[in-house]
């Protein structure tokens, strides 16, 4: 009778168990970028902000969890409310291509990068990293602002 009662619940128990183990268990580090208006070191790697001032300077950290094997990255950076620098209307479909740059990581460099850029106009960016190993896919992905 116990052994019924018991039964039961302890199936339950190790069908949890059994379920957390396996799925819980991956280890799936995605590449990130990280903002800040200061150099990236130890002391400022946890005070990061996306909110910044025109004519800010605007590090950036990415981290690739894997390195790339062609030691080649490729950042663009895009403006998402449709106005160009010259005021004309020629957007993509709202977006607008404001700074992109090639970057050759060196040896010591093969799991970050980090960098500066500035921009002088109001409005919301988008930071878009791809590897050279596979050019189409976005490594990686965010969104900052330059509000005054």
């Amino acid at each position: 009778m116990f052994l019924k009662i018991v039964k039961k619940p302890l199936i339950i128990f190790l069908m949890t168990i059994f379920l957390t183990l396996f799925t819980c268990a991956c280890n799936n580090e995605q590449s990130q970028i990280l903002f800040n208006k200061y150099p990236f070191s130890t002391e400022t790697l946890h005070s990061t902000s996306n909110i910044f001032k025109p004519n800010e300077r605007i590090y950036y950290l990415v981290t690739l969890p894997k390195p790339v094997v062609t030691k080649k990255l490729f950042i663009q950076v895009v403006k998402t409310d449709g106005k160009t620098i010259a005021g004309d209307s020629a957007d993509r479909l709202g977006y607008d291509l404001v700074w992109s740059r090639h970057v050759k990581l060196k040896n010591e460099q093969i799991y970050y990068f980090t960098d500066y850029v500035v921009f002088n106009e109001t409005g919301v960016y988008i930071m878009k990293v791809y590897s050279k190993d596979n050019p189409t896919k976005i490594l990686t992905s965010s969104q900052f602002y330059v509000r005054n």
